[in-house]
């Protein structure tokens, strides 16, 4: 693990890793929220949009089932955190 100085959060060397955290820096809180099944991302659409994209566009494929897409993305969160 590294230390990325400035922000104070613990990540790994991969790209990805570091890409999304900075992407999503200010939405962490709510995002680890709905990692330990305290929150739902669904419920920010525009976030959640956002996420579904960012996980797109690195390759992520989707079935176009809510429940099973959000349970992907949840899994690729996990992942990266």
């Amino acid at each position: 693990m590294a230390y990325n100085g400035h922000r104070g959060y613990f990540y790994t060397q991969f790209p990805m890793t570091t890409q999304f955290i900075s992407k999503f820096n200010s939405h962490l809180p709510t995002i680890r929220e709905a990692i330990e099944g305290r929150d739902d991302l669904r419920q920010n659409r525009k976030l959640y949009k956002k996420i579904h994209k960012y996980f797109k566009d690195q390759g992520i494929s989707f079935t176009g089932d809510d429940s099973y897409d959000y349970e992907t993305i949840l899994e690729c969160i996990y992942e990266v955190m």
